[in-house]
């Protein structure tokens, strides 16, 4: 049973955090592997351009998706462990009921954003299937990087849009302190 304090809307957001911890350690160790793949294959890059005088054919093409990789993958992460940096300028110059409403509909609308974004990457990942684009090196197709980039960002509309709904634990304590220190 939820205590009146915590809310329905954070117990349900705690609920889905547990629920995708099959998720999150994935992403983590693919995240993880591809930054170190991006050392290694940059310093193997150096030293073959450096000793040998050629680099490594498609080097960069591979540290571009290895790069791509990473971020994509800790955006939907970030989203959903509430890490993103935040700059509170006006917190103590609203109330803490109408700070928890600006703070649903800032994710709402992030939500919205990383929504559009997916749709306008789909297409985009769609035009090039259809003209059959590829890397210049090593002619990855174009289209799976893309498709892989609206993946991730509808993921974070997911998180921002269950965040807008249910409202976070980092929110409900933040509101807490606040008006406690109001009080004293």
């Amino acid at each position: 049973m939820v205590s009146n304090k915590t809310g329905i809307g954070q117990h349900y957001w705690s609920l889905f955090q547990q629920g995708c911890c099959y998720l999150f350690p994935l992403m983590r160790w693919t995240s993880a592997l591809a930054l170190i793949g991006m050392m290694l294959l940059t310093v193997l890059d150096v030293l073959g351009r450096y000793l040998l005088g050629t680099p490594i054919l498609g080097g960069s093409e591979l540290t571009g998706f290895m790069l791509l990789v990473l971020v994509m993958l800790m955006l939907p992460l970030l989203v959903f462990k509430d890490d993103q940096i935040r700059v509170d300028l006006l917190t103590d110059a609203i109330s803490p009921s109408f700070a928890k409403w600006v703070e649903r509909v800032y994710s709402l609308g992030l939500s919205i954003g990383c929504i559009y974004l997916a749709m306008s990457v789909h297409k985009l990942g769609a035009r090039a299937d259809r003209k059959q684009l590829v890397t210049e090196y090593l002619e990855i197709p174009a289209s799976w990087a893309m498709y892989a980039i609206a993946f991730c960002l509808l993921l974070s509309a997911f998180a921002f849009l269950f965040r807008g709904i249910c409202s976070t634990a980092t929110l409900d304590s933040h509101v807490e302190s606040l008006e406690g220190e109001r009080h004293d």
